[in-house]
């Protein structure tokens, strides 16, 4: 997960009926023109209502990821009092921020306020449940440096953990997802006794947590690059769950820079797989992406996966950075735009091609397949990230 100056990523959660009332344009069928459609999270608006309700899964955690900076975009402004907290299990804040000395501090001063609108939801909302409240340390702008250097010592762990637990106590969390991207990785700062500090770091986290009751989670790479930097069956026993981040798998930054989907299931399945040998099920939640990414076409008459880019596509009036587009900026997209949009059913993803630039995406077609996946699984999910979106 990346903070505002870095990659978009997002988020998903599993369960209930959820229609976000959003107008985006989707494809019925593969490279057929479009038509304005609402944009079902959950279900498909009843499509698979029947089967989730006959199922132990609907019980399973529905996160939604909240990134601070939503709010002060210059367009499609989200704040947390806008979430529809009724469909979560939990709303993760990200983030907080980890400094050099391994303390936890918030990512702004204006967090504070934007904490009191989602305790003032979880405290207004109408389910007989009200969803948790969670905090989430890291994030790819931090990179794996001050987690490198807090996690080498034991001093400088128990200070990391004395911060943590007294930033989620003084701010009213009911738990803290860690985001340390990532240990061992060379290119982001980590070194090779990350993967077992990591684990000394769980271990001496989770006592004192428990202790205070409240949760710890873990996020993980859906990459199986950077996944060899965690040790599954280490750290398992000292989690409640860890969030795969089943996006991202592919983009401009890629070398050279090739036209593929980044939410690609065949893919995912593959590192779920591989997470599942270490980490049981009930315990994984699968990320959804609510956003997509924007690659320069080298050939125009070159338009499938596999094909040379040039690059990232342009930015976005709302999002800002190039080659990735959020939801909210593609329904608007869509709905002044005549395409042809190309439905790859065994993957679970949607393209198309606009002018010189070919864009990937998930829409409520391609996220109901994921969420059925999710089902068979018996996996949790997880949006990144709910701001993306209209309320």
């Amino acid at each position: 997960m990346k903070n505002d100056s870095m990659a978009i990523r997002p988020l998903l959660a599993l369960g209930f009926i959820f229609c976000i009332s959003l107008p985006i344009v989707f494809s019925l069928v593969q490279s057929q023109q479009v038509q304005a459609k609402k944009f079902c999270w959950f279900d498909n608006c009843n499509q698979h209502q029947n089967q989730k309700q006959n199922t132990t899964e609907q019980k399973l955690r529905r996160i939604a990821y909240y990134e601070s900076w939503a709010s002060r975009r210059p367009c499609s402004a989200f704040h947390p009092f806008q979430v529809n907290a009724d469909e979560y299990t939990h709303i993760n804040f990200a983030f907080a921020l980890v400094d050099e000395e391994g303390r936890v501090n918030l990512s702004s001063p204006n967090d504070t306020d934007l904490y009191n609108e989602l305790k003032h939801l979880r405290e207004q909302q109408t389910s007989k449940t009200s969803p948790q409240l969670w905090i989430v340390v890291g994030g790819f702008g931090v990179s794996s440096v001050p987690f490198s250097k807090m996690a080498s010592a034991n001093a400088s762990r128990a200070a990391f953990v004395d911060s943590a637990l007294q930033f989620v106590e003084k701010y009213d969390f009911d738990g803290l997802d860690l985001d340390w991207e990532y240990p061992g990785a060379k290119d982001k700062g980590g070194n090779d006794a990350d993967k077992a500090d990591l684990v000394l770091l769980l271990e001496e986290m989770k006592p004192r947590f428990e202790q205070k009751g409240k949760g710890l989670s873990l996020t993980v790479p859906g990459s199986e690059y950077y996944m060899t930097g965690f040790d599954l069956k280490g750290i398992e026993p000292h989690i409640d769950w860890i969030n795969v981040m089943s996006y991202d798998l592919h983009g401009p930054w890629d070398a050279p820079p090739v036209l593929r989907p980044h939410t690609n299931l065949t893919e995912i399945n593959t590192s779920i797989q591989t997470i599942k040998k270490a980490v049981p099920a009930e315990k994984i939640n699968l990320g959804l992406a609510y956003y997509g990414h924007t690659f320069v076409l080298s050939n125009s008459s070159c338009t499938t996966p596999g094909c040379p880019s040039s690059g990232a596509g342009k930015k976005g009036n709302c999002s800002l950075e190039a080659g990735t587009l959020i939801n909210s900026e593609i329904e608007d997209l869509l709905s002044t735009h005549h395409v042809k949009i190309t439905f790859d059913h065994d993957d679970a993803v949607k393209y198309f091609v606009l002018d010189d630039e070919w864009m990937t995406y998930d829409d409520n077609e391609t996220i109901g397949l994921k969420e059925e996946y999710a089902v068979q699984q018996g996996l949790g999910t997880f949006i990144w990230a709910v701001d993306m979106g209209r309320p």
